[in-house]
């Protein structure tokens, strides 16, 4: 039986590692036993040389370039609207995919042909992808999914693989200031679409014992908290006292100093 055909889509950022790039387009363009049939790299603003030597060298790339700086949220957007095919894939610009990640989501499609957008587990790692220090797990099964998805984010934005359709009919990404995939994934939630996760690590993440949870900090991440909840009220994703609830809780987390946030994040959040 043929495999259909796979976008990928990563966002890269002048601040991003042009070394820890190049090793995240590795991952996806030769490693992977199901490679994607065209990989989408959206430039969000201008790029560094050396980000744009590591571009210059890939001839197996369609390159999309934003005039300025909109964030991850605008450029994901970007990159599904110029993906051709119905999957569309997406990683961070400094994560690595395992080999055998497309291939079992193709694989978990071809199963379960109801499910909207599909995740994985990450590893966290520091220096050696080989030598991961936590691992976040999120919840399988779709009804799970639509319970978890309104007090936290039901998917690693860095795993999924979605329907470019569904995707768009959900409104697509948005350049939100923070939380653009927890947004889309409320949206899609919403409209009763079905979220799955393969039991198992698809990605290796480039994360620092504090570093991930210091840059989840700050009074920007809190009123985008308050911002997020307010629109999933709006859309009818959460009640009030569950929306009440979350800003309760989580706007605290993102103004405690960075210390106790990331004793937060490694004893509560990962295994």
């Amino acid at each position: 039986m043929n495999s259909p055909p796979i976008s990928a889509v990563v966002p890269v950022y002048k601040k991003d590692n042009p070394i820890h790039f190049a090793k995240s387009l590795e991952s996806i363009t030769k490693s992977q036993t199901h490679p994607p049939s065209e990989v989408i790299v959206v430039a969000d603003g201008p790029l560094t040389p050396e980000l744009n030597k590591v571009l210059d060298r890939r001839d197996d790339i369609i390159m999309v370039r934003l005039e300025r700086n909109r964030g991850a949220g605008a450029a994901r957007a970007m990159g599904v609207k110029n993906a051709t095919h119905d999957f569309v894939a997406f990683q961070d610009s400094d994560d690595i995919s395992v080999p055998e990640r497309f291939e079992r989501q193709i694989e978990f499609f071809r199963e379960q042909p109801e499910i909207d957008a599909l995740g994985g587990y990450i590893a966290e790692f520091e220096a050696d992808p080989d030598e991961p220090h936590a691992v976040r797990k999120v919840p399988t099964q779709p009804s799970k999914i639509a319970r978890w998805g309104k007090i936290r984010s039901p998917l690693n934005q860095t795993t999924v693989m979605a329907k470019r359709e569904s995707i768009l009919s959900a409104g697509n990404y948005q350049a939100d200031d923070r939380m653009e995939d927890y947004s889309l994934w409320g949206r899609m939630l919403a409209k009763d679409m079905q979220l799955a996760n393969v039991p198992s690590v698809l990605a290796k993440v480039r994360a620092g014992e504090t570093e991930m949870s210091t840059r989840r900090g700050g009074l920007k991440y809190a009123r985008e908290e308050i911002r997020l909840q307010r629109e999933f009220y709006r859309i009818g994703f959460v009640s009030a006292p569950i929306a009440l609830l979350n800003v309760t809780v989580r706007v605290p987390i993102r103004i405690v100093p960075d210390t106790v946030r990331s004793f937060l994040y490694q004893r509560l959040l990962r295994d």
